[in-house]
């Protein structure tokens, strides 16, 4: 899997060399860790044995550090956009009106050239000289989907520069963020607004109205679920089998339209290191599988992310609840949860059986792949039984 990973270099430099000091290795994993190169701990203490006690005490102090220091400067440079911050012109795209902004970027929609061409623009609104670390990241990221031409998931043309600023051209797709029509579909579900009435509240939206995607998904709620999955687990398959891993796979980087049809965006590096996850925010946590947390990541990790959206559209509530990020961690790596039809009896149980088949604690209990993901949601659509993937030993859910 594309994890941008250099452990290979530290034992042919360890090996070469028996004189290579503690504080050496440490100024190589900090200097590795900065440039998102995914530095692995056990990689280093595997390599160098003498020193490896030293290390798993002390890597994971200085990725502590590393991460204050970013979370500091990101903070600082945060406070210097204005809320009203727009600029007209990137290289040749003119830019209409802003889409969608989030913690590390700005959306907006744009005409190129002199055809006009519509395009997507997302801005890294800090010039390059003031945040070389954050711009390392958007470019490294941005180079995940270089190679992803896929109906399901938004595609990257380029990455330029201009007036200081590193921005990519990419699809512009009409639609929705998954995450308003949950908040729209869960206060339909519970009476509390009119949906009508329903307002969108910040994310993705573009030349879509969210009383229409709601009306239509809500149409046949769980065919739409798990034709929004098996559209997900195709563009997964599409990914893994070029050798990329989603890693943030939650309802804020799904794009859905009136049709039904989905797109992925968000691709992420998977740069939270062993130690590292307790410093992240609850939002970013709850959908991470809990190999992750320890440092470990393959394709059923992702799938295990996906089980988590369908698990959430299907009950309107996270797999996990928690407000605090230490407390949530323990919740993921124990693994234990309700099950959906302990929550809306309603849900077909062959639906829940798919959403369980990806949510178990041990990676050898889920789904092995996407392609066997989507044929139970094939099988599923097309009303045939879903073998449940539990077992005597399962450890994954009931409470």
């Amino acid at each position: 899997m594309n994890s941008e990973s250099s452990s290979g270099t530290i034992e042919r430099q360890e090996t070469a060399s028996e004189r290579i000091t503690l504080e050496v290795l440490a100024s190589r994993f900090v200097e590795e860790y900065r440039r998102w190169l995914n530095p692995s701990i056990d990689a280093y203490a595997s390599a160098c044995p003498r020193y490896a006690d030293e290390i798993r005490e002390s890597f994971p102090v200085l990725i502590a550090m590393e991460e204050w220091k970013t979370n500091q400067e990101f903070s600082r440079l945060r406070r210097q956009i204005p809320a009203d911050f727009m600029i007209s012109q990137l290289g040749n795209c003119h830019i209409l009106n802003e889409i969608n902004r989030d913690r590390t970027s700005i959306i907006y929609a744009a005409a190129q050239g002199q055809h006009k061409r519509k395009v997507a623009v997302r801005l890294l609104p800090w010039k390059s000289d003031c945040s070389l670390r954050l711009q390392e990241r958007f470019l490294r990221e941005t180079r995940l989907v270089y190679r992803l031409s896929h109906p399901n998931i938004v595609s990257v043309e380029s990455t330029e520069e201009d007036q200081g600023y590193t921005y990519a051209i990419m699809q512009l797709v009409p639609g929705i963020s998954l995450d308003q029509v949950l908040r729209g579909l869960a206060q339909k579900q519970t009476g509390t607004v009119d949906q009508a009435q329903y307002e969108p509240q910040a994310g993705y939206l573009y030349e879509e109205k969210l009383p229409q995607v709601l009306a239509e998904f809500r149409q046949n709620y769980w065919r739409s679920i798990a034709n929004l999955g098996l559209q997900a687990a195709n563009a997964l398959r599409f990914a893994h089998s070029r050798g990329t891993l989603h890693c943030d796979l939650r309802p804020g980087n799904f794009i859905l339209n009136q049709q039904g049809h989905c797109w992925l965006t968000g691709f992420s590096l998977p740069q939270h290191l062993e130690g590292t996850f307790r410093q992240q925010r609850v939002q970013s946590l709850l959908n991470q599988p809990p190999e992750r947390i320890q440092g470990d990541m393959d394709e059923r990790s992702d799938l295990y992310s996906l089980g988590c959206v369908l698990y959430e559209l299907a009950t309107f509530l996270p797999v996990f609840e928690s407000r605090n990020s230490n407390a949530l961690i323990e919740q993921i790596l124990c693994g234990r949860y309700a099950r959906p039809r302990e929550i809306n009896r309603e849900i077909p149980p062959a639906l829940e059986n798919i959403i369980l088949g990806c949510l178990d604690r041990s990676k050898q209990n889920r789904y092995q792949s996407a392609d066997e993901l989507s044929v139970s949601l094939v099988r599923f659509l097309n009303s045939r039984a879903v073998k449940s993937r539990m077992n005597s030993e399962s450890n994954g859910c009931g409470k």
